[in-house]
């Protein structure tokens, strides 16, 4: 079974194209913004058929977090996709607006992110980032540093140094729209046959992808021989 959390003011919803690519059986942990973790934490049933957790954006701390205190569990991989393991300046300007717990955890320097950064984790991790080509925003960065239009990416980058197998990638699409790419299903899969091999980044974009499915219907069989 596959536990997959959302990121912060979203809801299962944003996993709709991934899931659609994947085989194993999905379980989806919905919240809302104002839920401690530890009501959150409550909500997730059969811990023991757990193999896999995707987490995106703070669904990817929630997931972390999660995975660290459990005393017993069969989870062979982590894969987190734009999480600020590091916080997110927009979410210290909403928590001095609309104080709850969710943004509090996603501030830099919150107790929550002291807490994952002191996780020792020897479970595979699949660290996804968001890294738009577009470029991001003058309020998700501090300074115009790099952003993927929510977070830094350097947030995304730093995991937390207990990770002791980690591996991260970095795709050029934005915060939300990154859960919409092949890129990220592509590595996503590779990662659930083998959490233990870091696989290289892939070479199968979606633009090959449309070309492969045009070349199909025009009638290309690439069986032939014939040039």
């Amino acid at each position: 079974m596959i536990l997959m959390i959302h990121g912060a003011g979203a809801t299962s919803l944003s996993f709709n194209y991934i899931s659609l690519w994947l085989d194993q059986e999905i379980q989806f942990l919905d919240y809302r913004v104002g839920e401690t973790k530890e009501e959150i934490f409550a909500r997730i049933e059969q811990p023991d058929d757990i193999k896999f957790i995707i987490g995106h954006s703070y669904g990817g701390l929630l997931g972390a977090v999660w995975l660290s205190q459990m005393k017993r569990h069969y989870v062979k991989g982590l894969i987190t996709i734009a999480s600020p393991w590091q916080g997110s300046p927009t979410a210290r300007i909403l928590n001095w607006f609309l104080s709850d717990p969710v943004w509090n955890d996603m501030k830099p320097g919150s107790e929550l992110l002291k807490t994952v950064n002191s996780i020792n984790l020897a479970t595979p991790v699949k660290n996804i980032v968001a890294n738009p080509a577009q470029g991001g925003n003058g309020v998700a960065g501090l300074g115009r540093s790099e952003n993927d239009g929510t977070i830094p990416v350097n947030s995304a980058r730093e995991t937390p140094a207990g990770f002791r197998k980690c591996h991260s990638v970095e795709i050029p699409h934005g915060h939300s729209e990154i859960l919409q790419s092949w890129d990220t299903v592509e590595h996503i899969r590779m990662f659930l046959d083998n959490p233990d091999y870091n696989q290289p980044k892939s070479q199968h974009t979606e633009t090959t992808l449309r070309n492969a499915i045009a070349q199909i219907q025009l009638g290309y069989d690439p069986l032939s021989k014939s040039k």
